[in-house]
């Protein structure tokens, strides 16, 4: 009897997840505390300016500090998270691409005769569909289940100072507590319109270029992976630090909503998304879309290791 392969993907999406977020985690703290540099210092006087502060120094400072475990701070929800969303992106990335090929492409290809396998290109422009098509709408529809808990995280992982200090010095509950008393539901989903764009973005180059460039490596008529592991540990990487790249702009603005919730009217920075990007373009240029670029970027080796870790623990169970 064949194991549930829904199953499967749910367990090495979730466990691959969790171990490389756990390992970057001191680096998507400090390239969160870059990237809203500007919300953190609006709510508390005691802190510097992340911004004029290279990494090195912040990391310092963080521990000097802080100790050296709150570089994991908010790494609760960053587990549940990190769990949730490679487990989900697998399983919807797998369905999705399961639904595409038996519903989808059969009606297409009555309308688009280049998508027909007997025609020059056929097969190549049905992987291309299947596999980026199916990462867009993995990341879509995570992100909609699981977007609360990346608000926590963030909350969390730029809350800063000592106990005495921070806005949220119980962890979760506090953030729970003070968003809901003053927002309600709708506090836990501040940013969401953007995020779900920019989440799809990323999960379309992310979860769709690395299985598209497998498949073009994948011998399917006998199932054998060509690829080495060094090859795809190094296809992950560049598919990580290119969905990254375009998508930060729009990760930028999100997460900066994030941060308005909880605050009085009079007390927000940005009034919508619309007004959130003018508002960063007029005070910081170009270059305030891009804060902690360059510590996302060294992230990026988390995310290839998430995919990686996913084949080599799928190949395992199997």
């Amino acid at each position: 009897m064949m194991p549930d392969t829904t199953l499967i993907d749910a367990f090495a999406g979730a466990t691959a997840g969790v171990f490389a977020r756990t390992v970057v985690a001191p680096i998507d703290r400090i390239k969160l505390l870059i990237q809203l540099s500007g919300s953190i210092q609006s709510e508390s006087s005691t802190t510097t300016s992340f911004t004029k502060s290279s990494p090195i120094q912040i990391f310092k400072d963080i521990i000097q500090k802080e100790g050296i475990l709150s570089l994991w701070r908010g790494n609760t929800p960053t587990i549940l998270i990190e769990g949730g969303v490679t487990a989900l992106n697998f399983v919807f990335l797998n369905k999705y691409k399961a639904l595409i090929s038996n519903n989808v492409l059969s009606i297409l290809e009555q309308h688009i005769p280049s998508l027909r396998p007997e025609n020059e290109g056929g097969i190549r422009k049905r992987r291309i569909l299947k596999s980026f098509v199916s990462g867009g709408l993995a990341g879509a529809t995570t992100i909609s289940i699981l977007y609360p808990l990346g608000f926590m995280r963030t909350r969390l992982a730029t809350d800063v100072g000592n106990k005495a200090q921070r806005m949220y010095p119980r962890g979760m509950r506090d953030v729970f507590k003070k968003i809901w008393q003053t927002d309600g539901v709708r506090g836990f989903y501040k940013g969401y319109g953007i995020a779900l764009i920019s989440v799809s973005m990323h999960r379309f180059v992310y979860l769709g270029g690395y299985d598209f460039i497998k498949s073009e490596y994948d011998d399917d008529s006998h199932g054998k992976q060509r690829m080495s592991l060094g090859k795809r540990f190094c296809a992950a990487q560049l598919v990580s630090m290119a969905a990254s790249t375009i998508h930060y702009p729009l990760d930028c603005v999100r997460r900066r909503l994030m941060m308005e919730a909880g605050k009085t009217k009079k007390e927000r920075k940005y009034n919508n998304t619309l007004h959130c990007f003018k508002r960063v373009l007029a005070e910081e240029g170009i270059k305030g879309f891009y804060l902690g670029l360059q510590m996302n970027l060294i992230r990026c080796v988390g995310s290839a290791l998430v995919l990686v870790s996913y084949d080599e623990l799928k190949r395992a169970l199997t």
